[in-house]
């Protein structure tokens, strides 16, 4: 065909592409800009996890702090309202199963504070307001009220005292109390007026059942018993029928507890995670006002207490310190956190972690409302 003629190819200038360098020039770019959102993504995630961390470890505190108030608001119900002069006695204890060794001994305290950073908390469980009852002889598992066995029932733990040693005393469990009866003269029924702890099956006020006594044996079981120059006299203070002696202390990085009335260290179980320490005092009124007002009037040691001090006991000042498990590259903490209402610091030891880790304090002042009633006129 005439005038026709094949397209001709354009100039090199002209064709479409990208050229090397600004090939190269784009992946620095896209580099660059994957790197800002990588650091944007690690600081978010790190703010993320350090928050996270810090809110575990905060809500441990809070539960740990608050399991611990409620144990020791709870001290010493059935004993406290006893003479001072029983109180801290060596309590002569035993536990037929379950416990190993089954035979041990506590001091008759509502809490004691093991070397300033361990807890033991003593609480009774019945529902009977009772401050105690004297009994008037002892003999072969018998006590003889002086008055009324009134509120102590068959199943019910109870410690007994002597007068005649006020620095020992009994933990015991009853096998006939209020409401059982004996065969009187002629083979009729009556009321029994004693107290009995006896090492035979009794019928438990509580299930109904019979059941084997638990707590009556070992080697002190008759220790209260009267001899050639005494009947035997004392008191008896009913701890209900579930007592409890709770061990709170911290191991690697937990709140444990166990109950050691019934339990030894193998048993404990974790109550809290992230508690890196607990520390605890004694509150009394060292100048009987009737007030906590000054640092002299806290002790975290019972040793260091006069009987008078010891007497009125009125309250627990316990501090956790809780750590966060996220740790920071920068130095977040400069200083040792406090307790005490700022005046004590915590032991963080020499090394150089733990600035690295965020610390909270939870702390509480815990009225001992039983011994102070006990203390009352």
């Amino acid at each position: 065909m005439k005038g026709f003629a094949p397209p001709r190819p354009p100039p090199h200038g002209r064709m479409q592409g990208f050229t090397i360098i600004e090939i190269m020039i784009g992946l620095a770019i896209g580099l660059l800009t994957l790197l800002a959102i990588y650091k944007l993504f690690a600081t978010s995630e790190g703010q993320r996890r350090t928050t996270a961390a810090l809110s575990q470890a905060q809500t441990a505190g809070a539960l740990a702090l608050f399991a611990i108030e409620r144990d020791i608001r709870s001290a010493g119900l059935g004993f406290a309202g006893m003479d001072p002069a029983h109180l801290g006695c060596e309590v002569q204890a035993f536990k037929r199963t379950g416990r190993d060794p089954g035979q041990y001994t506590f001091p008759l305290l509502p809490v004691q504070i093991v070397d300033g950073k361990e807890l033991r908390v003593l609480t009774g469980s019945s529902a009977n307001m009772f401050i105690g009852a004297r009994y008037s002889a002892s003999a072969g598992g018998v006590f003889t009220m002086e008055r009324s066995n009134a509120g102590f029932q068959a199943g019910d733990v109870v410690v007994g005292t002597s007068d005649s040693d006020t620095r020992k005393c009994l933990l015991m469990e009853v096998t006939a109390g209020a409401g059982s009866s004996i065969t009187g003269p002629g083979g009729v029924a009556e009321d029994d007026p004693s107290v009995r702890h006896m090492s035979s099956a009794y019928t438990s006020f509580y299930t109904g059942a019979s059941v084997t006594p638990q707590r009556n044996g070992g080697s002190y079981v008759d220790m209260l018993d009267g001899g050639d120059t005494s009947l035997g006299e004392g008191w008896l203070f009913s701890l209900g029928h579930q007592p409890t002696r709770n061990v709170w202390r911290v191991k690697d990085n937990q709140l444990m507890r166990y109950d050691f009335l019934d339990e030894t260290d193998s048993k404990s179980v974790a109550v809290a995670e992230d508690v890196l320490q607990m520390v605890a005092e004694y509150g009394f009124d060292g100048d009987g006002d009737g007030k906590l007002d000054k640092d002299s009037e806290w002790s975290s040691s019972i040793s260091e207490l006069t009987p008078i001090e010891l007497g009125r006991l009125m309250a627990v000042r316990v501090a956790i310190l809780v750590r966060s498990s996220q740790y920071e590259r920068d130095a977040v903490t400069s200083a040792a956190p406090k307790w005490a209402n700022g005046s004590k610091s915590f032991e963080m030891g020499t090394g150089g972690e733990w600035p690295h880790y965020r610390y909270r304090v939870y702390e509480s002042v815990i009225p001992l409302r039983n011994t102070i009633w006990g203390q009352q006129p």
